[in-house]
């Protein structure tokens, strides 16, 4: 048998974690939560306070149905915004307030229907009114009903000029959706990232940033990674998915706390462990490299794990 066939017939074996998660309290048919309080449905997320049916953020409070949100509150059906509060059908806004209908929208507050102001209150569909107008007009328009109020935002969004990324603090990068970054490469959804390149939604939670890694997604505070998905505070691990906590490991799966790991499965506290089996630190060396040499001539080095659908010949 190959390194993946070994691998993936370990795995079929291993007993797994089946929600994932970490210091939650009450909070009930969620996965990939973490350090959240009184959520329901909610997934691939840190820090939510009483949501329901959200997806990616960060920092949430009092929030349904938004996704990609961070640091937001009292927010419904929002997508890809930041620092926003009582917000309504909003889109890549930050710092908006009391307002519903905005796209592209920065520092504004009490704006209805509106599409790439700046430091506006009491706009509609950015027309400038005065508080009184502004309430009446609103009020006018919810009479109308959604649809009105949709294909009348539709249009407006097809004659203001667009941002063509959004970069927030952003020095020598490129992508979408990316703040406070510095030579990040076809990087998307992040914030945090230092000389990192074809990430997804990769920010920090533990420390500052994150720096030297390629290719990851869904993961947070790594250092010198490649090819991880839903990895937490990471220093050189590659080929590893839903870990946390380790370092100096590679084609990983469920591992926590643990360094000097290759090709384990639900692990925690380990090192120097091949397999899941335990060995001395000289011949998990030997036996590593061995390992990979033998990858290198099976085509597997370098490579993602063989598809779970694929038949194992043991």
């Amino acid at each position: 048998m190959t390194f993946f066939q070994d691998f993936l017939a370990l795995k079929a074996k291993t007993p797994h974690i089946a929600i994932r998660g970490f210091k939650n309290t009450n909070c009930e048919f969620d996965d990939y939560l973490y350090f959240s309080k009184n959520c329901f449905m909610c997934f691939s997320a840190d820090k939510f306070w009483d949501c329901f049916y959200c997806y990616e953020g960060c920092e949430l409070k009092d929030c349904c149905d938004s996704s990609e949100c961070d640091r937001c509150e009292l927010c419904y059906s929002c997508l890809s915004c930041r620092d926003c509060m009582d917000g309504t059908w909003l889109q890549d806004c930050r710092r908006v307030s009391q307002s519903s209908f905005c796209y592209d929208c920065l520092g504004c507050n009490s704006c209805f229907g509106c599409v790439g102001l700046r430091q506006k209150s009491y706009c509609l569909f950015n027309e400038q009114l005065t508080e009184e107008e502004y309430k009446k007009g609103v009020q006018q328009w919810k009479q109308k009903g959604l649809d009105v109020i949709w294909a009348e935002f539709e249009k407006l969004k097809l004659k203001i000029p667009r941002q063509h990324m959004m970069i927030y603090r952003g020095e020598d990068s490129t992508g979408n959706h990316l703040e406070d970054v510095k030579n990040a490469v076809c990087c998307f959804s992040s914030s945090k990232l230092q000389d990192c390149m074809y990430c997804d939604r990769l920010y920090a939670v533990y420390g500052d940033r994150n720096r030297d890694s390629l290719e990851v997604s869904g993961s947070v505070d790594l250092e010198m990674c490649y090819e991880a998905e839903w990895v937490g505070k990471a220093n050189n691990c590659n080929f590893c998915y839903y870990s946390e906590v380790v370092r100096d490991c590679d084609y990983c799966f469920s591992v926590f706390n643990s360094k000097n790991c290759f090709g384990c499965v639900s692990v925690n506290h380990g090192e120097f462990m091949i397999l899941n089996k335990k060995y001395e630190e000289e011949e998990y060396w030997k036996k590593r490299a061995a390992i990979i040499e033998q990858m290198k001539k099976d085509g597997e080095w370098g490579q993602w794990m063989i598809p779970e659908g694929e038949k194992i010949d043991c």
